[in-house]
């Protein structure tokens, strides 16, 4: 029984090796993503929390180091909005100095009109370049569902 058990797996296994024959699977480039045809790529950055703000702009220019061509955002909501403050800074410095870099190299900002409101901020606060919107949640929504944005929450 044992015999005929391992010339019917042999018997299977050759069948299946003729009945594949030609039908090779299409070579795979060694990096799938960079196969993406160049500017394709789009990711909204979504900080609502002072906590994730430095990350965030770290992440972007890693982002941009990866993937020049690539079209990104930042949507400040919640307590993130200060980020977008001139003058807030952290223990390495001025968030204005890099998010001006960011924009240079295309990187779209975007303040919540509700957070702020909430937070007593007026527009003319913000960093220089950066664009208000009515919701931030509204923003995130059109980025994601309309514009085709990967969504990244540091």
């Amino acid at each position: 029984m044992k015999r005929f058990s391992l010339a019917l797996v042999a018997a299977g296994a050759a069948a299946l090796a003729i009945a594949l024959e030609g039908h090779a699977a299409p070579a795979q480039p060694a990096d799938p993503i960079a196969a993406a045809a160049p500017g394709e790529e789009r990711a909204v950055y979504h900080v609502d929390d002072m906590a994730a703000a430095r990350d965030a702009l770290r992440n972007l220019a890693n982002h941009l180091k990866a993937a020049p061509q690539a079209r990104l955002a930042l949507v400040a909501n919640g307590r993130g909005i200060f980020m977008l403050v001139a003058g807030e800074h952290d223990r390495q410095g001025d968030y204005s100095e890099a998010i001006k870099s960011l924009e240079a190299s295309g990187v779209r900002f975007f303040a919540c009109n509700n957070s702020m409101n909430a937070n007593n901020i007026e527009p003319s606060a913000l960093v220089s370049g950066v664009q208000v919107v009515p919701a931030g949640v509204s923003a995130l929504a059109r980025l994601q569902g309309v514009e085709h944005y990967a969504y990244i929450k540091p």
